[in-house]
């Protein structure tokens, strides 16, 4: 469990830690996967989420699924264009809610570079690991400005 002095800090370190959805660059399931390849490769994100017509949640697609899919089908060009991400899409990606205590975000922020904010399949937006590591690194440097530290006996 993390301290409550310590937590504190951390989140007063930013309005929140969520970046919204309208801010975020997604795919859409119906795309095709040439368009999937283009986006990410363009604007240099690893994975993005994907979300239906209804801009509901329905997980994480990045040039790691697109490479197996290319390596499946030998790199059959047509493929791509002919293939909606929806078939590839990886679902097996740790959501949070809008209420994520910092510990259970830290705790899944471990093997994931950004975790989707879901509420009730609604996407919200996302919380980035790199913004929980600059509160940290905020707190390695700045704590003892407010708080005093001593060893217990």
């Amino acid at each position: 469990m993390i301290d409550k002095k310590i937590e504190d800090f951390i989140l007063n370190q930013s309005e929140t830690f969520m970046i919204p959805a309208s801010n975020v660059a997604v795919l859409y399931a119906e795309h095709n996967i040439a368009h999937a390849k283009l986006m990410l490769s363009q604007y240099k994100y690893s994975r993005v989420p994907v979300l239906n017509e209804k801009k509901e949640y329905v997980g994480v697609l990045g040039l790691t699924e697109i490479v197996e899919f290319e390596m499946e089908q030998n790199f059959f060009f047509e493929k791509l264009h002919n293939t909606s991400i929806s078939e590839i899409v990886n679902k097996d990606v740790q959501t949070v809610g809008p209420s994520v205590t910092l510990e259970e975000m830290m705790h899944k922020l471990i093997k994931e570079p950004f975790l989707p904010v879901v509420k009730r399949q609604k996407f919200m937006g996302i919380v980035v690991r790199q913004e929980i590591l600059k509160a940290f690194s905020a707190f390695a440097h700045d704590f003892t400005k407010y708080y005093e530290i001593t060893k217990r006996d």
